[in-house]
């Protein structure tokens, strides 16, 4: 074999080995992308599971309430939970207590402030017109939240776009 043969063969190797990496590195950017996305999709939608969940228990909470004749604490059966405060109109509701945004989620929810091992924040928001209004806002750090009015028991979800 000549001298030019075995340097021909060898750049030929150099250049296949590096077409094969760009390669390999163009299909792992795309995976990660793609991933990524779908990973905020899940998040999304799981986030917005939980919102109907809190919602339907809310309402479980005031449907109890009417059963039991309208009493101040209601106590659900299948619940760990202690005694649930309730507002004069049924609706959950922790007001003049410390920390009452976050004992509505676990009268409600019955679990910790987690999804998906990240910490949902909470935030009382009021408002005052003739009437006063207050809220929980149960949030993640990737901007999903949904909104308790404690006067009414609205449960507000919001939707956050997820962009391609």
């Amino acid at each position: 074999m000549s001298k030019f043969t075995v340097t021909s063969k060898r750049e030929k190797s150099l250049s296949e080995n590096i077409i094969v990496i760009a390669a390999l590195g163009i299909l792992m950017t795309s995976f990660i992308y793609y991933f990524f996305k779908d990973d905020q999709r899940l998040t999304h939608t799981g986030f917005d599971y939980v919102a109907q969940n809190f919602s339907s228990r809310v309402v479980a909470v005031r449907a109890q309430w009417f059963m039991d004749k309208q009493p101040n604490l209601i106590k659900l059966s299948n619940t760990k939970a202690d005694l649930i405060r309730v507002n004069s109109r049924g609706w959950i509701d922790f007001t003049g207590e410390a920390n009452s945004c976050e004992k509505i989620w676990q009268a409600a929810m019955d679990t910790e402030l987690v999804f998906l091992k990240q910490p949902v924040v909470v935030s009382m928001l009021e408002k005052t017109d003739q009437r006063k209004f207050r809220t929980c806002r149960y949030s993640l750090f990737g901007g999903e939240y949904f909104d308790y009015q404690m006067e009414t028991g609205k449960v507000s979800k919001v939707t956050v776009l997820v962009t391609d």
